[in-house]
């Protein structure tokens, strides 16, 4: 999927990145239209008076849905512009469009406890990754989960100095227990359920640890047939 292809009037839903969860918004908007090749226009009037204080550059996670597939980006903002009337936000797009629904492995919804840990330095491909801190960085639910990754959700936004890199901790079952390096590849709007504000997308790192991506994959299995 490329923009350029997107014909005028496709909603899109924008939610700028660095607000608090008591300011957390979704700006309802439309594509316009390409500006270059990775710059587009937004039709939205709030998303066009909100750039008074978003400022430039601020990051926005942005969603889609084109034939029945749902879609999701990382923008900046850049500037606003009126034209004939009309609302008009410039977009430019830094981060490959992802699709939401279409995955590498297959994800199981499940639904415990992760804690996320910040990653000391030159450990996320080490054979023993080590925690930067024993606080944690963040605590939240589990939405759904696999061999390759897993997706957090929460009403909380989470901004970490640590970012992209950290550990998750979690149990899938009582003795099924993990530490495993992560990078954390998105973070935005949650289209997939109403009940968080947020989802969190992490890419598991077995680069040095093969065996625990076997681990993982039959704990996975061993959880989801303890559920039927």
């Amino acid at each position: 999927m490329q923009l350029r292809y997107l014909e005028s009037g496709v909603p899109i839903q924008i939610r700028p990145e660095t607000y608090s969860p008591e300011d957390s918004q979704i700006f309802e908007a439309q594509f316009y239209g390409m500006e270059t090749f990775s710059n587009f226009w937004a039709l939205g009037e709030e998303l066009h008076k909100s750039f008074l204080y978003l400022k430039e550059n601020v990051r926005l996670g942005i969603t889609f849905q084109e034939d029945g597939m749902s879609y999701r980006f990382t923008g900046e903002a850049k500037e606003v512009r009126m034209e004939g009337g009309l609302y008009l936000t410039l977009i430019e797009q830094i981060a490959p469009i992802e699709t939401v629904s279409q995955r590498l492995h297959f994800r199981e919804e499940m639904h415990m406890s992760v804690n996320v840990y910040g990653l000391e330095p030159n450990s996320l491909y080490s054979a023993s990754p080590r925690k930067a801190s024993e606080t944690a960085e963040f605590s939240c639910a589990m939405f759904d989960i696999s061999a390759g990754g897993l997706c957090l959700v929460s009403n909380q936004f989470f901004s970490s100095v640590y970012e992209p890199n950290f550990l998750l901790e979690f149990t899938l079952r009582r003795w099924d227990h993990f530490l495993l390096p992560a990078k954390l590849v998105r973070k935005g709007q949650c289209p997939q359920t109403v009940t968080f504000d947020y989802d969190y997308g992490f890419d598991f790192v077995f680069d040095q640890m093969p065996k625990e991506k076997t681990r993982l994959s039959i704990a996975i299995f061993s959880a989801k047939l303890d559920r039927i």
